[in-house]
C-alpha cells in the first residue's frame, strides 16, 4: 500500500494533478493592479514593477512536455512553468527534455539540431480566469498560449526599497492573456 501511495504522489506531482500545500496562488482579489499591468501592489504594501520586452503579443503553440507550479514567495505573480514544444522537440523518442529550477534541458542523439521549437514559459496570469486555465494545462496537452513577454519584474518592500528582481535566462516570462487547450 505504501509503495502505491508513493507512486501515486510522484505521478500526481509530476503531472500537476497534485500540488504542494504551500503553492503560491495569485491573490487577484486583494492586489491593486494598474491598467497597463506594470505595477502590482499587495494589501501589505509590497509591490512589483514589470517591464516588458515590447507591447506585441507572442504566441506559443505546441505540445506540453512539462508543467509545474512556481512557488516563488518573493514573486507570487508567477504561477506556472510550462514547457511548450513543436516539431522534433515534441517527440520523446527524438528529444529528451527535463525542467529543473526554472530551467529546461534537452538532449538528442541526432547528428543535426532537432527541428522545431522549445520554450519554457514562466507564466504571469493576467486574470484569475487565466490562472484557472493555466492550472488545467497538463503534460501531453496541445496548447496555444498568448501573452506579452516580460523583460523583468522588480520587487519593492512596503517602504519602496528594492528587494530583488526576476529575469529569465533563455526562457520566456510571459504575461498570459489567453490559454487554449487544443484538440
Amino acid at each position: 500500500m505504501g509503495i502505491f501511495l508513493i507512486g501515486y504522489l510522484l505521478w500526481g506531482f509530476s503531472t500537476g494533478q497534485i500540488t504542494l500545500l504551500w503553492t503560491t496562488i495569485p491573490e487577484f482579489d486583494t492586489w491593486k493592479i494598474d491598467s497597463s499591468f506594470t505595477t502590482v501592489e499587495d494589501s501589505g504594501g509590497e509591490s512589483w514593477k514589470i517591464r516588458y520586452e515590447s507591447k506585441n503579443t507572442t504566441i506559443f503553440e505546441g505540445l506540453v512536455r512539462h508543467t509545474s507550479p512556481i512557488n516563488e514567495r518573493a514573486f507570487p505573480l508567477l504561477s506556472h512553468d510550462i514547457l511548450v514544444t513543436s516539431g522534433d522537440f515534441s517527440d520523446p523518442s527524438i528529444v529528451r527534455t527535463s525542467v529543473s529550477n526554472h530551467r529546461f534541458y534537452w538532449y538528442s542523439e541526432q547528428q543535426n539540431r532537432p527541428q522545431g521549437t522549445i520554450n519554457l514559459l514562466h507564466t504571469v496570469p493576467s486574470t484569475e480566469e487565466i490562472y484557472q486555465q493555466l492550472a488545467q494545462v497538463r503534460k501531453g496537452d496541445r496548447v496555444r498560449i498568448k501573452g506579452i513577454e516580460i523583460l523583468d519584474i522588480n520587487r519593492y518592500d512596503q517602504q519602496g526599497e528594492f528587494r530583488g528582481s526576476w529575469a529569465d535566462a533563455g526562457c520566456n516570462t510571459l504575461l498570459v492573456t489567453s490559454v487554449e487547450i487544443l484538440p
